[in-house]
């Protein structure tokens, strides 16, 4: 009778660990699952595109393009990009800042850029958290959009800027 105890024990003991796992893999599908494009398009915030005269500039710098691309797929609802991808995010964000063009290199942008990548390393490590929220996931996601946003309004600042030709008396 022991011996049948024991044995019914360990096999419930068993069957408990299989279920907890099972539902820990579907809340982190549901949270993932649950950010849609349609979701990602009722944020709130200002978004600023690119001036004709910067997008002539951007134009050759490749690392902001694949930049633009990155954010394109994130305002898609696609977050594989930040999903255990950390050295090809880090090295984006270093070549980004060491290729500036020079009619764009000035504090303002490179603060701007800092700014961004402390957004995106946000984003990263909660997406890739088992435990993050969708709240959470929405409200990181929202502050990368607002940032790449500011970056681009302060390039178009700084060429707008540069454009006016003032003559001091």
């Amino acid at each position: 009778m022991k011996l049948f105890i024991s044995f019914l024990i360990i096999g419930c003991l068993f069957s408990c660990k299989e279920d907890t796992g099972s539902v820990q893999q579907t809340d982190e599908n549901n949270t993932a699952s649950l950010i849609t494009k349609k979701t990602i398009q009722k944020l709130n915030y200002l978004e600023f595109g690119l001036d004709a005269k910067v997008e002539k500039i951007t134009k050759k710098w490749g690392k902001y393009t694949e930049l633009e691309g990155v954010i394109l797929n994130l305002k898609q609802a696609d977050l594989s990009y930040f999903k255990d991808n950390h050295e090809i995010i880090e090295a984006l964000i270093t070549d980004l800042k060491q290729t500036i063009p020079k009619k764009l290199d000035s504090p303002s942008i490179v603060s701007r850029l800092i700014a961004l990548e402390t957004k995106i390393y946000k984003l990263e490590s909660a997406i890739n958290l088992s435990n993050t929220t969708t709240k959470t996931l929405m409200s990181s996601i929202k502050e990368v959009l607002v940032s790449f946003s500011n970056l681009n309004l302060q390039m178009n600042k700084k060429i707008e800027r540069e454009s006016q030709k003032i003559k001091k008396p």
